[in-house]
């Protein structure tokens, strides 16, 4: 087994430069000359922990991975526990992104760093790039969508995600068709909690939408967007299809998609999910063998 095959895990801690919440993270090396560093933004009520399988992945072709859990996520509690994100609240997260990123370019200075955003991660992943797309490679959006919330909206409305999937087995049944996994995310105590107040707000997510923020995202950033047409998400597609477009309004000129029919919201949990690793690492590759090219050109 070469070194490559190995992931060495470790994890380590991060003092928030916003407001000094304390955040757990994880790092998964692969050799001492990594292909590209991969930054996991995880999604609501989850952590980073889960996301060890796809990291094992990336190691075994080359790719270190670095994640943090979010503030009032998994080993990243707020003052009032699980859901509670300290003073910083959703700007202070998009922020220790940026720090994550920023630590992890000086542990690993040769490396070309991407960012791998899920769900409410991917949310974060898209604000993060209105304000700091110079500080990343390319970034990969996964169970995403877009947001065309009426102004006078001032509270998130409910939302059914299971509407689809009726009868129901689980409240979880819109996460994946495999359901040992929909079993797994029942069972593990850090995932699914209630949050003590709103991660985010209509307004932030306002800003996903506006346009003069996707003008901020620089054209050159590879950008791709990861998802099963089945996520409730995302409309069968169509509200992705919006989101591509306006990017593509803004000025952003490389965007790829790697869409599966059938899939739901966590496409590195599906059941085909060995096929979705494959596929996400095959981009990156791609991604990678391109950014040198143009180096060298």
């Amino acid at each position: 087994m070469t070194e490559r095959q190995v992931a060495e895990h470790s994890e380590f801690g991060l003092i928030s430069e916003v407001d000094g919440f304390r955040l757990h993270g994880d790092r998964w090396k692969a050799g001492s000359k990594p292909e590209a560093v991969i930054v996991i933004a995880h999604g609501a009520a989850e952590h980073a922990g889960r996301y060890e399988r796809f990291a094992a992945a990336l190691s075994a072709q080359g790719f270190e991975t670095w994640a943090i859990d979010h503030r009032g996520h998994g080993r990243s509690p707020g003052p009032k526990g699980l859901g509670d994100t300290g003073a910083g609240k959703w700007d202070g997260l998009i922020d220790d992104i940026a720090q994550l990123v920023r630590e992890a370019r000086r542990a690993v200075p040769h490396a070309p760093v991407i960012l791998f955003g899920h769900s409410m991660g991917a949310f974060a992943a898209q604000h993060f790039c209105t304000k700091y797309s110079a500080s990343i490679d390319a970034v990969v959006l996964s169970g995403s969508t877009y947001f065309d919330l009426p102004a006078e909206l001032r509270e998130l409305p409910a939302f059914n995600f299971n509407a689809a999937f009726q009868p129901e087995r689980t409240p979880y049944d819109w996460l994946s068709r495999d359901l040992a996994e929909v079993d797994k995310y029942i069972a593990d105590p850090l995932c699914g909690f209630e949050a003590v107040a709103p991660v985010f707000t209509a307004d932030d997510l306002r800003h996903l939408s506006a346009p003069s923020a996707l003008a901020q995202i620089r054209p050159d950033l590879p950008v791709l967007l990861l998802a099963g047409d089945m996520d409730p998400l995302n409309g069968k597609l169509a509200l992705l299809n919006v989101l591509q477009q306006k990017l593509r309004e803004a000025g952003v000129q490389h965007i790829d998609t790697l869409y599966y029919e059938g899939g739901r919201h966590e496409m590195l949990n599906e059941l085909n999910r060995d096929q979705v690793m494959a596929d996400v690492i095959k981009w990156l590759k791609a991604t990678c063998a391109a950014k040198r090219s143009a180096a060298i050109s």
